[in-house]
């Protein structure tokens, strides 16, 4: 796992700028990979790109600029053709991959807060779905004013990427006492002429971490464990413990009486958050630190898709949400499947069986965070 400490600098970059992202006391840097209405997008700049700031020894995260306004259905689309793209020009999984939504170039922001607010769910929850970290990047007004962005950071936690700029003047540094104070926010873009270089300076925070590829992560391993935990799909919030010695319990959110030790590899549902503690049960708490938190969105957005793993044998997909239900066929056990939302406890699977939608409860397959 890389972290890369709060009040570093970063960078994104689109195809307006050069293939070296070597920017001056950049620590990381944001590439555009794509733009579902523009197919004449520049792909081999954004690989270009990438390979320069993995080369410089830059975190490397990546964002698609969204076109799907309040439209669930075509946020799915892009955000699965942003993380093929993602792939095929060499952003690593267990990165951040972030949707820019914002106004002008054929995304609308002014189609409603809750409509637009579930089709940005959606398009997190396919980023999520396919092994990156999802961030969402807007402007502060549009955050606030445009979308419930509440909703968005109950689901991701400290998910935020907000555009607020002080001045449109060059702008060597950024200056904390404008800083555009919203719960949520992991990094601040401040502005968009960076030491006057003409590419967006940002400033993170909070610490990023970034995981190994998935694609060679080995099962079991400490990447697969905290970007894929298990668990019940009415769990909100899931901490799972990385640290080699366990983590602390302690009896209070000031984390001064230590109670007993957690085993590293265990989960536990978070019930409750204070400046950096997590509350696991009554009297209860550890530091945050010691782990990794990931929200659930099926548990609070029934029509967000999502993946499932049949945990029990002799599973069956049934025709209707409802325990009486006849069976349309066997589950794999221990297979993963894809699935488009869900009904009380039983979630609706991708695929139809003879022309019909199937089920499976919520008890038999657990979320795949």
């Amino acid at each position: 796992m890389t972290t890369l400490p709060s009040k570093s600098y970063l960078t994104d970059v689109s195809e307006f700028q050069g293939e070296n992202v070597a920017y001056p006391y950049s620590k990381g840097t944001i590439v555009k990979l794509m733009q579902y209405n523009y197919p004449g997008y520049n792909y081999a700049r954004a690989k270009a790109q990438i390979a320069s700031s993995k080369a410089h020894g830059l975190m490397t995260m990546g964002y698609f600029y969204a076109t799907f306004s309040n439209n669930t259905a075509r946020a799915k689309t892009e955000a699965e053709f942003a993380c093929k793209k993602a792939v095929e020009l060499g952003l690593p999984k267990g990165t951040y991959l972030a949707v820019d939504w914002e106004n002008g170039s054929g995304n609308n922001i002014y189609c409603g807060v809750s409509s637009s607010t579930s089709a940005i769910l959606a398009a997190m929850a396919v980023i999520k779905s396919n092994g990156y970290l999802p961030m969402f990047y807007s402007g502060a007004d549009a955050m606030r004013n445009r979308l419930d962005y509440r909703s968005i950071v109950k689901t991701y936690g400290n998910c935020l990427w907000v555009a607020s700029y002080p001045t449109m003047a060059a702008v060597n540094s950024a200056n904390m006492a404008y800083f555009p104070s919203m719960d949520g926010v992991t990094i601040w873009q401040f502005t968009s002429n960076y030491r006057g270089l003409n590419v967006d300076g940002n400033i993170n925070v909070l610490p990023l971490r970034t995981s190994s590829s998935a694609a060679t992560a080995k099962k079991g391993d400490d990447f697969e464990m905290t970007l894929h935990p298990v668990a019940k799909w009415d769990i909100d919030r899931l901490f799972v413990v990385t640290n080699k010695k366990g983590c602390n319990l302690y009896d209070g959110p000031d984390l001064k009486h230590r109670i007993r030790t957690l085993k590293r590899k265990t989960l536990w549902k978070v019930l409750e958050e204070k400046g950096g503690a997590l509350k696991l049960g009554k009297n209860q708490w550890v530091d945050g630190r010691a782990g990794v938190t990931k929200s659930n969105p099926i548990a609070t957005h029934d029509n967000i898709g999502g993946r499932v793993k049949i945990v029990l044998p002799n599973t069956h997909a049934l025709y209707s949400p409802d325990a009486d239900s006849k069976k349309a066929y066997k589950l794999i056990t221990n297979k993963i499947y894809r699935v488009v939302g869900r009904k009380g406890r039983f979630f609706e699977l991708k695929d139809k069986y003879k022309g019909k939608t199937v089920y499976v409860t919520g008890n038999r397959a657990y979320v795949v965070f």
